[in-house]
């Protein structure tokens, strides 16, 4: 008999979030997506490539750490009640999420098995928002923010190659 498993990690770390960067943060303006206008505020149809060099610098040493290099990054702001709803980021990159302001009333990130919503597993990851936590992760797993409940949720997303 033979048993065959898959296996998909999910990195935590924690890079100390600076005044400096949440000042550059705040500077770029954000929009609310024009295709589900409830979503979050967010740069993602904007790109800056200063904005990027900026995050880069901050986050190489852990992008390192697993031979990893930005590819994109964008940034996104929630609302009360505003969410992102269930995605994915395609099957060859691998994605991060870094917390960057909030409370303890700012809503967790999920993650679901690669088979969700189709088939559900019931096998799940919560992050519950502490700032600085940085999350890396395969891009093919799905994953969401369900609605917010403070105006303080602040975060840098991207994908990694």
């Amino acid at each position: 008999m033979f048993e065959h498993s898959f296996k998909y990690t999910i990195f935590e770390e924690y890079v100390e979030v600076d005044n400096s960067i949440i000042k550059e943060i705040k500077k770029i303006k954000l929009k609310k997506d024009q295709n589900i206008p409830n979503m979050n505020l967010n740069s993602f149809y904007e790109v800056n490539k200063s904005f990027d060099n900026l995050i880069e610098k901050k986050l190489n040493h852990v992008f390192k750490k697993y031979k990893l290099k930005l590819d994109s990054c964008w940034i996104q702001k929630y609302l009360k009640n505003s969410y992102h709803n269930l995605h994915t980021h395609g099957v060859e990159n691998k994605s991060f999420v870094w917390f960057i302001e909030g409370s303890k009333k700012s809503s967790p990130l999920c993650f679901y098995d690669v088979s969700y919503p189709i088939i559900n597993t019931k096998q799940s990851f919560t992050f519950k928002f502490i700032p600085g936590t940085l999350i890396i992760f395969p891009g093919f797993i799905p994953h969401e923010v369900k609605p917010n409940k403070d105006n303080k949720r602040l975060i840098v997303s991207g994908n990694v190659i």
